[in-house]
């Protein structure tokens, strides 16, 4: 069973300011506030194929990730391809899309993932969906707080969640 969510924000920055946010691959500590660290694993910092490691700060968790779709200047989907202390979590996929409105940008973004076993899918209903969309959650509303303002967003950084617009 696949859960989806999507969530969008406004960003009081241009369409090229997000981009170039969200284009600096192994900068996503930056804006996240889940993962303590990152860096490339990858000679390509930037498109298709880049790959990246994150810290989470829950459970000492780490993923291996990789640009699976790369639109410059608009659209980028990663792939969580190597998942470690994340119990039950068999696939997962974030992608980021940037748009222009008026002068402003949109930022929107879809987390999808599978779970590994029906232990897990019930798991995931009890307590990890919820987890899961507060993290999605975090994740634009960080991205808002480190474009606005140059930020760099951790665990305790007061974000602006009631701006997050929760389409799935």
């Amino acid at each position: 069973m696949t859960t989806v969510f999507k969530r969008e924000i406004e960003i009081n920055a241009s369409k090229e300011e997000v981009w170039q946010a969200l284009s600096k691959f192994g900068d996503i500590c930056h804006a996240h506030p889940a993962v303590l660290t990152s860096n490339l694993t990858s000679k390509q910092e930037t498109g298709l194929g880049a790959t990246r490691h994150c810290n989470f700060a829950m459970m000492s968790a780490t993923s291996e990730e990789r640009a699976i779709e790369w639109k410059e200047g608009e659209y980028l989907k990663i792939e969580a391809y190597e998942l470690k202390n994340l119990p039950g979590v068999k696939t997962m996929t974030v992608d980021f899309a940037v748009r222009q409105k008026g002068d402003h940008a949109v930022l929107t973004s879809t987390m999808e993932y599978s779970m590994k076993n029906p232990f897990f899918d019930v798991m995931n209903t009890v307590m990890m969906k919820r987890m899961n969309a507060q993290l999605l959650d975090g994740i634009v509303a960080g991205h808002k707080k480190y474009i606005e303002g140059g930020e760099i967003v951790t665990q305790k950084t007061i974000l602006e969640l009631d701006k997050v617009v929760k389409l799935v």
